[in-house]
C-alpha cells in the first residue's frame, strides 16, 4: 500500500480534519503540539485534541511527554510515521477479516428460514422452536438460501487477506 493509499484510509476513518492533522505530523519529524497542530491546520484546538486521541487509540499517532522546566506542568509533542501507519492499518484489517470469518463461519454452520411477509430470518433451532412459523405474523417459513450472503463473504474476506498480504 502507498502512502497516499494510507491517506485516503485515515480520512474515511476520520475525515478531512484527521488527514489535514496526520499530513501536518508526517512533515514534523521533531513533532508538534496540539496548539502548533490547530494553527497550522486552521482547526479548533479542542477539535485536534479529540481527533488526536481518537487516533492515539488507534494506533496511528502518539506523543511524547515532557515536563516544562521546574514546574509540575507537562508538554505533549505529537508525532506519526508511516511505519506506525501501516501496522496500525494491518491490526485493524486483521481484526476485520477475523469478524468477517466468524460471521462466515456462522452462516455455512447454520441453515435459515424466511417469513415471506415481514422477511424475518431464522435459524434452524429458531423455526424449529416456534414450529415453523413467524413469530411476528404467524406465517410459515421457508428454507432460506444462504449461498449468496455465502460467496459475497467468501470474496470480501479472499480479497482482504490479499491485501492484508500486501500491507504486512
Amino acid at each position: 500500500m502507498n502512502d497516499s493509499g494510507i491517506i485516503k484510509i485515515v480520512e474515511q476513518m476520520y475525515g478531512a480534519n484527521g488527514r489535514k492533522i496526520l499530513e501536518v505530523l508526517l512533515n514534523s519529524p521533531n513533532g508538534r503540539t496540539i496548539e502548533e497542530i490547530a494553527q497550522e491546520t486552521s482547526i479548533r484546538v479542542n477539535d485536534v485534541r479529540r481527533l488526536l486521541y481518537e487516533m492515539s487509540q488507534d494506533g496511528l499517532v502518539a506523543y511524547i511527554r515532557s515536563q516544562r522546566g521546574e514546574s509540575h506542568w507537562y508538554s505533549y509533542r505529537w508525532y506519526s510515521n508511516y511505519s506506525m501507519l501501516k501496522a496500525s492499518l494491518a491490526r485493524r484489517l486483521k481484526e476485520v477479516i477475523r469478524v468477517l470469518q466468524e460471521r462466515l463461519n456462522f452462516e455455512t454452520s447454520n441453515t435459515f428460514y424466511i417469513c415471506p411477509n415481514d422477511q424475518s430470518v431464522y435459524t434452524f433451532e429458531e423455526a424449529f422452536e416456534n414450529n415453523f412459523q413467524c413469530i411476528q405474523c404467524g406465517s410459515d417459513l421457508v428454507e432460506f438460501d444462504n449461498r449468496p450472503i455465502v460467496s459475497y463473504l467468501s470474496n470480501i474476506i479472499e480479497k482482504l487477506k490479499k491485501y492484508d498480504n500486501s500491507v504486512g
